[in-house]
C-alpha cells in the first residue's frame, strides 16, 4: 500500500499534467477548426500552416505533463532524474513568466495605461481572466512538481512504477 506522505508528494505533478493534456486537448480542438468562442485565432476552416502549429503545440503542451508525469518515476540514474527536473524548471518559469507578463500587458491596456489601435476588445478580458491566469497556473505547478523532484524519495522504498534505467 502507498503512504500517503508518498502519494501527497507528488501531487504537484499530477496537476500539471492534467493541466497539460487539457491545454493539448484545447490545441488539438482548434487545430481541427473546433471554435469555443473564447479565443480570437479560432477558425472553422483552419489552413494547413493553422493545424501543423496547434497540433505541434499540442504535442510541446502534452510533453509537459509526460515530463511532469516521468519525475514520479525512480530512476536509477540521477542524470534523469536532473534532467527532468530541470525541464520542469525551465518549463515552469517560462509558462509562469509568459502568464504574467499577459496579466501586466493585456492589465495595462484594460486600464487604459497602454493605448491600442480600434481600441480594446473583449480579448482582452478573455486573456486577463482566464488565458494569462492559466498559463500562471501551469508554471506554479510545473515549479511546484520541479520542488518535488529534486528530492529523493521519503521512505527510501522505489516509487510505484518500479525503477527504470
Amino acid at each position: 500500500m502507498r503512504s500517503t506522505a508518498r502519494h501527497g508528494s507528488h501531487l504537484p505533478h499530477h496537476l500539471a499534467l492534467v493541466w497539460a493534456f487539457l491545454f493539448a486537448a484545447l490545441s488539438v480542438f482548434w487545430a481541427f477548426g473546433g471554435e469555443t468562442g473564447i479565443h480570437p485565432l479560432e477558425t472553422p476552416d483552419p489552413t494547413p500552416l493553422f493545424t501543423l502549429v496547434n497540433l505541434v503545440a499540442a504535442a510541446l503542451k502534452a510533453g509537459l505533463g509526460v515530463v511532469a508525469w516521468l519525475a514520479t518515476r525512480e530512476w536509477r540514474r540521477r542524470a534523469v532524474r536532473g534532467l527532468l527536473t530541470l525541464a520542469l524548471w525551465g518549463s515552469g518559469v517560462v509558462c509562469a513568466l509568459y502568464g504574467v507578463f499577459g496579466l501586466v500587458g493585456n492589465g495595462l491596456v484594460l486600464a487604459g495605461v497602454v493605448p491600442v489601435a480600434g481600441g480594446i476588445s473583449r480579448w482582452y478580458w478573455y486573456y486577463v481572466l482566464l488565458w494569462d491566469p492559466y498559463w500562471v497556473l501551469g508554471g506554479v505547478l510545473l515549479l511546484a512538481a520541479a520542488l518535488r523532484s529534486g528530492r529523493p524519495s521519503e521512505t527510501g522504498d522505489p516509487r510505484p512504477g518500479g525503477r527504470m534505467f
